[in-house]
């Protein structure tokens, strides 16, 4: 098992000091495990002190350059001179100190791309053999720094895993296993009021419909104050959590719940009507008598309702409702159903009035949940939130994700939209 930690080191003399200790021949063998990238030797067999003094001063002389070059002053500054990486192994991964020595040096040399000095150097002194790794923070040319944050420490910790295992050492293939989130779950309030606020929304009417659904779900939503809370009354929760503690993109406010219901009223409208029109002009014309008003721009399309106005993007998952789909769609169409303005409103709902009978009642709704509860623990999912620069394309039966599985490698995978109980959720690699 490898395990990684970093330290930067913001001063000179401390990373002077912290040379002297990492190539201490008692620790190293006498020297023999230590090795080091990019450093200009200038010595055939130097001792203990000769080694530290050639290192601390190859790093001086970049440090010398580089604020040269950039006329900078150390002055009410605190630089980052030098990273620290400790890569320490397990006793049961069975290595030799010459092998861990190499992966030190291996995984220092991919993670900087072979463009920074370091020093590597395997202590044996104690009972779990470990590495020092000492790269300093500016390239080789004295132009650029090296930035650690939280992609270079993600980076390190891959790259060890990988040789590491090359090598044979024991590697935690999932720190974060489906057992502990499954703990996280159950323990976690935030998560549970999230699936059932996204139930009510699924098996409720109407906004109204959710709030007196919601007592029934041991859900307490508060909507007087300026933010809207949310308490279990089923749970052993001490306070209250806040709309905005639910979402960081959108606040489980009063607004996301209008949206919602407005996002499935006009879902509804147009699959009710498309069939029954003949082109875009018409669908345009009817849907007012709906009080829905579809504006379409070059490229995509509005929606207002209820005095809610959305774009295409914000109604489905997939882009779907856009003007190439609409031009698609009627130039692909062959029948329709002739209907006046009236007869059309009078079927539409008859036939939310038959959906809205399928929803469960007040007194069914607790058992409903427990039912969509099992079905839910029974898929292993988890929760991710994706940022906008995580998400290549969205297409109608999905979206493609960006993903890197190691320094400089990506490549784009596409996840399939599940339906609420996770059924046909895949992964897939574009080609």
């Amino acid at each position: 098992m490898v395990i990684t930690k970093h330290f930067a080191i913001h001063g000179k003399n401390y990373r002077s000091k912290l040379i002297k200790y990492i190539l201490n021949p008692s620790k190293t063998k006498n020297l023999t495990l230590v090795s080091d990238f990019g450093m200009r030797n200038y010595l055939d067999f130097p001792s203990y002190k000769e080694l530290v003094k050639m290192y601390n001063d190859n790093f001086l002389s970049n440090d010398t350059l580089y604020e040269f070059r950039h006329d900078r002053q150390e002055v009410n500054q605190r630089k980052i001179h030098s990273h620290h990486i400790i890569q320490s192994f397990s006793p049961d991964d069975h290595l030799t100190p010459e092998q861990i020595n190499r992966i030190g040096y291996e995984a220092a040399k991919e993670l900087t791309g072979g463009r920074f000095r370091f020093i590597v150097a395997t202590h044996v002194d104690k009972g779990h053999i470990h590495n020092h790794i000492i790269l300093n923070s500016i390239d080789q040319n004295s132009d650029k720094k090296f930035l650690w944050d939280y992609k270079a420490e993600h980076n390190l910790r891959m790259v060890s895993d990988r040789l590491s295992k090359i090598a044979g050492a024991k590697i935690i293939e999932n720190r974060y296993s489906h057992r502990q989130y499954e703990v996280y779950r159950k323990t976690n309030y935030k998560y549970e009021i999230k699936q059932r606020v996204y139930f009510l929304i699924e098996n409720s009417k109407n906004f109204e419909d959710l709030k007196k659904k919601a007592k029934a779900l041991h859900l307490k939503i508060d909507f007087r104050h300026k933010h809207v809370t949310y308490f279990m009354t089923d749970s052993n929760m001490k306070q209250v959590v806040r709309d905005s503690k639910l979402s960081r993109k959108q606040p489980y406010n009063e607004t996301y719940f209008e949206k919602k219901f407005v996002q499935r009223e006009i879902i509804n409208i147009l699959e009710f009507l498309l069939p029954k029109m003949k082109n875009m002009n018409e669908l345009i014309q009817r849907a007012e008598v709906f009080g829905l008003k579809i504006i379409p721009k070059e490229k995509h399309v509005l929606f207002e309702f209820d005095g809610i106005k959305l774009a295409e993007q914000e109604l489905v998952k997939s882009n779907l409702y856009s003007v190439s789909y609409f031009q698609d769609y009627f130039n692909n169409k062959n029948e329709t159903f002739v209907l006046d303005n009236k007869n059309l409103v009078e079927l539409y709902n008859e036939e939310k009035i038959i959906k809205e009978k399928e929803l469960p009642s007040e007194e069914m709704v607790w058992k409903s949940y427990q039912d969509f509860k099992r079905n839910r623990d029974a898929v292993h999912e988890f929760e991710v939130e994706l940022n906008l620069n995580q998400i290549e394309e969205v297409v109608e039966h999905g979206i493609y994700i960006k993903v890197q599985f190691g320094i400089d490698k990506k490549d784009l995978f596409l996840y399939q939209y599940s339906d609420q109980y996770g059924r046909s959720k895949k992964y897939s690699q574009r080609n």
